[in-house]
């Protein structure tokens, strides 16, 4: 199962239950607690979702509403994009994937994944300084936020080094 922590944003935007956090936080292993946030990146809204433990991050770009309203599913599929991207092993990834099919949300759990968030932001928003929303690569940028940016929050380390190093 996976635990995704949500902002007040994210909490009005997918309209999912939110559960206690302590009534699933020791059920779900720590690489599977995760944050989620929705952010404004050229006038459109994105989801950012961020792995407590490694700060793994996929931003999703230019979310609609019927997105929204199956966000299990979407979130489902881009992960599993995102784990191919980053040529994850198989067996990581069928784990993963495993684990992500059942989703809770809960309240956000830590700040330092929020200040995490923040960083991914700044570092989308870099990537997308003046162009125009159908010239926004998403695969490159997931790819750089993951494997070529480090972050302060993460002293200084890479988020897929992180991961790769959590299934050693």
């Amino acid at each position: 199962m996976f635990l995704i922590g949500m902002t007040q944003k994210a909490a009005d935007e997918i309209n999912k239950p939110v559960a206690e956090r302590a009534q699933y936080s020791e059920e779900a292993a720590d690489i599977c607690q995760w944050h989620m946030d929705i952010v404004t990146i050229n006038r459109r809204k994105c989801l950012i979702l961020i792995n407590n433990e490694t700060g793994l991050n996929l931003t999703l770009f230019g979310l609609r509403k019927q997105q929204f309203e199956n966000i299990d599913h979407v979130i489902r599929g881009s992960l599993k994009q995102l784990f191919q991207l980053l040529e994850v092993n198989e067996s990581v990834i069928e784990y993963m994937l495993k684990q992500a099919e059942e989703l809770y949300y809960s309240e956000p759990k830590s700040e330092e994944v929020l200040s995490l968030i923040k960083e991914v932001k700044l570092k989308v928003e870099e990537k997308t300084k003046g162009l125009n929303y159908e010239e926004i690569d998403a695969v490159a940028i997931n790819f750089h936020n993951n494997c070529n940016a480090d972050y302060p929050a993460l002293d200084f380390e890479k988020p897929y080094e992180m991961f790769a190093k959590y299934f050693q």
